[in-house]
């Protein structure tokens, strides 16, 4: 069960959150829904995965799999900072510069 459950948890977060919005989206303006792929703010969510996974699968096996509190602030941290650089990319306040 735990293990299905690691799979089938993401799958319907992802499922019912995206689909959710759309579906609120579509229903209150009546038009498509359009996603931006080759904005800013995915290349700071799979940057801050990717940073985030390294950062475990390094930490992780040199403190011989036993975690600590200080693997736990860093780890809030990260994610308090990626929170934030999110926000701001999401606002507009972090932007690429056209040229």
């Amino acid at each position: 069960m735990a293990f299905s459950a690691c799979f089938g948890g993401i799958i319907f977060n992802i499922l019912v959150g995206v689909g959710l919005g759309c579906l609120l989206q579509i229903s209150r303006s009546h038009t498509d829904v359009k996603l931006e792929p080759d904005g800013l703010l995915v290349w700071v969510l799979a940057g801050a995965l990717g940073l985030s996974l390294v950062f475990s699968l390094v930490s992780v096996p040199l403190q011989c799999f036993r975690l600590s509190r200080v693997y736990g602030f860093c780890l809030l941290l990260f994610y308090v900072n990626f929170l934030v650089v999110a926000l701001l990319t999401e606002f507009g306040v972090i932007h690429l510069k056209s040229m």
